[in-house]
């Protein structure tokens, strides 16, 4: 077995205007492992700064590491801090403000996306050697591919 170690150093972060943090996406990851159907990735937010608010179809996971700040998802706000881990629920309008002096430091994960599930549906399909018909989607045509209707909890929580 080889240990495959991902490191991140200061060097590495890249400013992402579209989300206004600096961050390292962990995938893909060459030496290691292909892009799996789930992503995840180091970020870092300035003192004084907040990422940029948006809302995706994936549910996502943040892993606060360094600093501390306030978490806002839909229109419940909390202190977060090093130590706490935040779930978030697809579709809920999210930002982090670090309103610290140091950076806040995380790592996000997120995954179930419409595009990665079917993705994963037919990798499986293709490995075991079946055909992947898909399922229909509410107010979707038959065989899309899309996935079942889920139901899903639109509150974000985060937990100590």
């Amino acid at each position: 077995m080889t240990v495959h170690i991902f490191t991140t150093g200061p060097d590495d972060m890249v400013f992402e205007e579209q989300y206004n943090v600096a961050g390292r996406r962990i995938f893909p990851w060459n030496e290691a492992v292909a892009e799996p159907f789930w992503g995840g990735a180091w970020v870092d937010v300035a003192p004084g700064d907040t990422s940029a608010a948006h809302s995706h179809d994936e549910n996502e996971m943040f892993f606060i590491t360094e600093g501390s700040g306030i978490m806002r998802i839909g229109e419940e706000k909390r202190r977060v801090s090093a130590g706490d881990t935040v779930f978030i629920t697809p579709f809920k309008d999210h930002d982090l403000t670090n309103d610290g002096t140091t950076r806040l430091r995380f790592v996000t994960i997120w995954w179930g996306s419409a595009e990665a599930v079917a993705a994963e549906r037919s990798y499986w399909a293709a490995q075991f050697g079946i055909e992947d018909g898909g399922t229909t989607p509410v107010g979707g045509p038959a065989g899309s591919g899309a996935g079942s209707p889920v139901a899903v909890d639109t509150e974000g929580v985060i937990g100590r």
